[in-house]
């Protein structure tokens, strides 16, 4: 009897729940309209492709990926080290490439990029794709400031030259207050007389052997130099606020010809890559006098090196910041 009670009491109980709720069993969630798209919406293709620059391939088997919308995704380090460039990952996200400093910077999901120290609007936000990060062909275009474009049946990543000598203010004078966006105001003088420039080259050797880090912070902080913060570092002692980088620091002062060079000039240098146009300006010291460049880019840090055939290969300009 006890049984029977039981059995009806769960029937009952089953019958109710049938009505409420459309059934014993549990009804299956629908999914709402954003579970939907999540669910259909189609993964990136992924292809290879020849990477050229100068209409010269660079790079074969380079990686792309294609996304729903038909945007073309191309990897950071591989454009990086087809310019002559190296990546540096420097964690939360954030990428840097260049050879002794930062020349371009980007921050995955971040619209906000740099060229040198200038702030670059990327029309796409940056994404990873296998733990490297892409760009589209339209971004990258912003961030590095030439031309890079697609060719579908080809599968070709296409991109113009960087010359560097084009760059504003190298072929002429120009303070930071005319450089363009993001130099306002950073100069307190381009026309410094009191500086003695035999002091600046003797302060510069007094930072020897400091060590070299590639993108370090300040001095202060950090206890190192990468080849930009140093000149930044030593003209800031004597009352000059350069910009950080040496592709800004390319773009201020007075250039003057290899063979005017004086002590506390700004020399300019760029790594020669596999196509001849390369001209990315790369590195940054000072002359020292006597034929002779303080500089650093590497171990031992801070170093004297002479100008030889092997830097002289890689000059591009000089800027003289004081008079």
């Amino acid at each position: 009897m006890e049984q029977k009670i039981k059995r009806r009491a769960a029937l009952a109980l089953c019958v109710t729940v049938f009505v409420v709720g459309g059934g014993c069993a549990q009804k299956p969630s629908v999914p709402n309209e954003r579970q939907q798209s999540v669910r259909t919406e189609q993964q990136p293709s992924a292809s290879s492709a020849r990477m050229l620059i100068a209409d010269k391939t660079v790079s074969s088997n380079v990686k792309v990926y294609k996304d729903a919308g038909g945007m073309v995704w191309i990897p950071l380090e591989e454009t990086a080290e087809a310019m002559g460039l190296h990546i540096h990952n420097q964690g939360n996200k954030s990428f840097a490439i260049g050879n002794t400093d930062p020349a371009y910077t980007v921050n995955v999901n971040q619209a906000q990029a740099l060229a040198g120290d200038k702030t670059v609007n990327l029309p796409q936000l940056p994404r990873v794709y296998q733990d490297k990060p892409y760009l589209t062909v339209q971004s990258m275009s912003a961030l590095i400031g030439t031309r890079v474009n697609w060719n579908e049946p080809q599968s070709q990543i296409m991109i113009s030259p960087v010359d560097d000598r084009s760059l504003p203010g190298t072929n002429g004078a120009i303070g930071l207050h005319h450089a363009g966006e993001g130099f306002a105001g950073q100069l307190r003088s381009l026309s410094v007389t009191s500086v003695d420039k035999d002091e600046l080259i003797r302060y510069a050797k007094t930072f020897l052997g400091v060590p070299y880090d590639f993108g370090t912070g300040s001095y202060e902080d950090t206890k190192k130099f990468d080849c930009s913060s140093f000149v930044r570092h030593v003209y800031d002692h004597f009352g000059i606020d350069l910009p950080r980088t040496s592709r800004s620091q390319a773009q201020v002062g007075q250039t003057v010809d290899e063979d005017d060079l004086e002590p506390g000039d700004l020399m300019f240098f760029y790594t020669p890559g596999r196509y001849e146009s390369n001209r990315i300006v790369g590195h940054v010291g000072m002359y020292a006098g006597d034929g002779q460049i303080i500089q650093t880019y590497g171990r031992p840090g801070v170093t004297i090196s002479e100008f030889d055939d092997y830097w002289r290969k890689r000059f591009l300009h000089a800027k003289r910041i004081v008079d």
